[in-house]
């Protein structure tokens, strides 16, 4: 009887945890904004979507306002039959085109700060009676940022389906040790990217998850030795809707499609001489094939088996990130940007 009721705690925890803002098809996809050598600015594509009930809006609603750290952008978005957002750039004199990244000037008239920015789509319509918003963050990097990769099912959590839902009802099933492991190397000057091939209309709740999840009860996304959470970092999905994407991953199997293209868009931001990618984290074959397909060495590439143990180009060289955490130093060397980290993922809105 103890044990339902515990249970029942759980669940009503995790209901409450959870609830925020209802996007059965709509999400952002956190942005990636590189700082050119030149001054310049780079972006990663803008992937923002409102659902598929936009083909009865009038044309004045069509428009997305775009508001960063509570300024407004000085420039909007468009949305498509689809509810799916996109930015007109003019390509002649009489000819506009399509485009889901904005322009080196607009995104310099942004004036962000190095590392995290808030930033929130919206629109009204009288038809939905409401303003209809989503969010997500903007990250400015340097040029010549290093970057560690970690895919979030299976390789933060213990597995990849329990992982999605255990937090749900309250209960810690993260892997022992990755966020004081992850923190240590985010001291040493290293950027983390988070990688997943969950779908767009996902993109809040796992933002929560990675930030938020138990942080007010018993059950903490924490290292509770040394109160170390995750570090910030940008959380990238993929921009297709809930179906294509269970599809990609559960019936052929191939979420390394998605996470190819995505990480060869990001390095993309980059100058061409140089890779971004310094190690990437994982927990199947595919996270192999999508590190070593965009230049990580397979040294560097870390998958966490089943057992939570720590493989390295197929030899168990440490059993867990708690161990492997001795040898951050040595591994993930102090880079020229080394700084203590000053925001965690419990701190993230």
């Amino acid at each position: 009887m103890y044990a339902v009721g515990r249970l029942g705690s759980y669940i009503s925890r995790g209901v409450y945890t959870v609830s925020g803002p209802f996007h059965p098809f709509g999400g952002a996809v956190d942005i990636i904004v590189v700082e050119q050598p030149d001054g310049s600015f780079r972006s990663s594509p803008w992937y923002v979507r409102f659902g598929k009930f936009q083909g009865v809006l009038k044309t004045r609603e069509k428009v997305v306002r775009i508001s960063v750290n509570g300024v407004d952008a000085g420039f909007h978005m468009y949305l498509d039959h689809k509810g799916e957002a996109y930015f007109l750039k003019e390509k002649s004199v009489k000819k506009m085109v399509r485009s889901v990244t904005p322009t080196s000037e607009q995104l310099a008239s942004l004036n962000l700060k190095e590392g995290s920015n808030s930033v929130t789509f919206t629109f009204s319509t009288a038809m939905l009676g409401d303003q209809q918003q989503v969010d997500a963050r903007i990250y400015l990097w340097k040029w010549n940022t290093r970057i560690i990769i970690s895919d979030v099912d299976g390789t933060i959590t213990k597995s990849d389906v329990l992982g999605q839902f255990m937090p749900l009802v309250g209960m810690d099933w993260a892997q022992t040790g990755v966020a004081h492991l992850f923190s240590a190397i985010k001291e040493n000057g290293y950027q983390l990217l988070f990688l997943s091939a969950r779908a767009i209309s996902q993109a809040y709740h796992t933002r929560r998850f990675l930030s938020q999840t138990f942080l007010n009860y018993k059950y903490k996304f924490l290292d509770l030795q040394d109160g170390k959470g995750l570090p910030d970092g940008p959380v990238v999905i993929s921009p297709d809707g809930l179906f294509p994407s269970l599809y990609r991953e559960v019936i052929r199997r191939a979420p390394h499609e998605f996470k190819i293209a995505c990480l060869e868009e990001i390095k993309a931001l980059f100058p061409p001489d140089y890779n971004p990618f310094y190690a990437g984290f994982g927990n199947r074959n595919t996270d192999e094939i999508s590190y070593l397909k965009v230049g990580i060495p397979k040294g560097k590439i870390f998958t966490i088996n089943p057992k939570g143990e720590v493989v390295v180009n197929k030899h168990i060289n440490t059993k867990s990130y708690s161990s492997l955490h001795a040898l951050v130093h040595g591994m993930f060397p102090p880079t020229a940007k080394s700084e203590p980290v000053s925001l965690c993922l419990n701190r993230i809105q």
